[in-house]
């Protein structure tokens, strides 16, 4: 029976064999980012992205990381990346590789450009994400999904929500391979709230948890059971100071958009009548 260290050699072995056939072919593989070092390349000392590969460590320059401009190398860490192996570097010490993600990404968008299709359901990395926007990465391509692509459900702000260096399903509901222009949507994804119209009557009252309240537009809720966004009116000076973001209220549906599937209401909050109550009391 082969010993712990024989067969950490051993797959370390296979794992060398891997990368020097991908440098041979320019394949790209995936690695995992598990720290930040500098590393002397030529006469300079420059900032690398530790990384992974099935027993094997590797570097990849901060230079060669990725032309969005990045806040911080440190977001990379704790992801999986695609990269071209540049270099195998073996001493009497140890085995470690140089790799260049920018031009695994090149590779990748050029495959992209002549497979895509319109329709497809891809894995996406989030490369920014700012209030109204998320930037990402699809096989190699850079585009922007803005936030009514994100979801159905109300958000206030992208940041709360989505990670720079996360992974986002979306779908490609738009794909021009001469143009090179994607439009993606993760709010497809998820379950049409047009769907769930029917269930909520015109007149009735339902239970809500409040979201976001707005000035300028209302205060935005979850209507229950299926988290549908709805809109209520802003309620007057009394009750509006007693209730917040996360509250549970009850909604008064006066309208209903069926083309848009949003609803419209006015905001009931039971336990402002039973502050009043105490107070009086």
């Amino acid at each position: 029976m082969a010993s712990l260290h024989e067969e950490m050699l051993q797959k370390r072995s296979f794992a060398i064999a891997s990368l020097k056939e991908a440098k041979a072919f320019k394949r790209y593989v995936q690695v995992e980012a598990v720290g930040i070092e500098k590393l002397s390349l030529g006469k300079e000392s420059q900032e690398c992205l530790k990384v992974y590969f099935e027993g094997v460590f590797g570097y990849i320059p901060k230079s060669k990381i990725d032309d969005y401009d990045f806040y911080s190398i440190d977001s990379f860490v704790n992801t999986n990346l695609e990269v071209l192996i540049e270099e195998i570097i073996s001493d009497e010490h140890k085995t470690y590789f140089l790799a260049n993600r920018e031009a695994a990404l090149e590779v990748q968008a050029n495959i992209f450009w002549n497979r895509g299709r319109k329709g497809d359901v891809v894995s996406a990395y989030v490369s920014g994400v700012d209030k109204m926007n998320v930037y990402l990465l699809v096989n190699g391509v850079r585009c922007r999904m803005a936030k009514e692509d994100y979801s159905f459900r109300y958000v206030r702000d992208l940041r709360e929500v989505v990670e720079r260096g996360q992974e986002l399903d979306v779908k490609i509901v738009e794909f021009n391979g001469e143009e090179k222009k994607i439009h993606v949507s993760h709010r497809i994804l998820e379950g049409d709230p047009r769907t769930f119209l029917d269930e909520y009557t015109v007149g009735s009252r339902y239970g809500a948890t409040i979201n976001n309240i707005d000035p300028e537009t209302g205060v935005f809720v979850s209507l229950k059971p299926h988290g549908i966004t709805a809109l209520a009116a802003l309620p007057s000076l009394s009750i509006g100071k007693n209730i917040k973001v996360g509250d549970l209220v009850n909604i008064h549906i006066t309208r209903k958009d069926e083309e848009k599937g949003f609803i419209y209401g006015r905001l009931i909050v039971p336990r402002v009548g039973q502050i009043r109550k105490a107070q009086r009391g």
